[in-house]
């Protein structure tokens, strides 16, 4: 995010500190679903953007004074260096379905884990299964 700064890849910062880190367990799949489709629009937007009929329009100077005061994050980019260009969104984008892949094997993709068991639940299970061990642990 570095290399590519802007206002489309200002989001995710604010999505993974601002919400992710605050959820007390993890975020809902309301919130995957939404930084995956936002991912989608920001990896199009930079495929359609280097087309070269487009891209013959970001040399006006309309574009370039828009692109130097809001800088979007979108440049025209040459075969070599697109790929570096939009290597974060698609590692984003791996990253996202491989942590949907691991959510549904574990059977947490439609529920987190407090609407399986709060806290104070699981340690009255293992109080009755005997586990005083555990227990013992978390009272240290």
């Amino acid at each position: 995010m570095y290399v590519n700064a802007g206002l489309l890849t200002l989001i995710y910062p604010f999505l993974v500190f601002g919400y992710a880190l605050l959820e007390e367990t993890r975020p809902r799949k309301k919130f995957w679903e939404f930084i995956r489709k936002y991912n989608q629009v920001v990896v199009f937007m930079k495929f359609i953007f280097n087309l070269s009929i487009v891209s013959d329009l970001m040399e006006n100077k309309a574009w370039m004074s828009f692109a130097a005061w809001l800088k979007p994050g979108i440049e025209k980019q040459e075969l070599p260096g697109l790929v570096m260009y939009m290597l974060p969104e698609i590692l984003i984008m791996i990253l996202l379905m491989l942590n949907e892949i691991n959510l549904r094997l574990s059977g947490l993709y439609y529920q987190i884990e407090s609407d399986i068991e709060t806290v104070p639940d699981g340690i009255q299970r293992n109080i009755a299964k005997g586990d005083l061990d555990l227990v013992q642990e978390m009272k240290i």
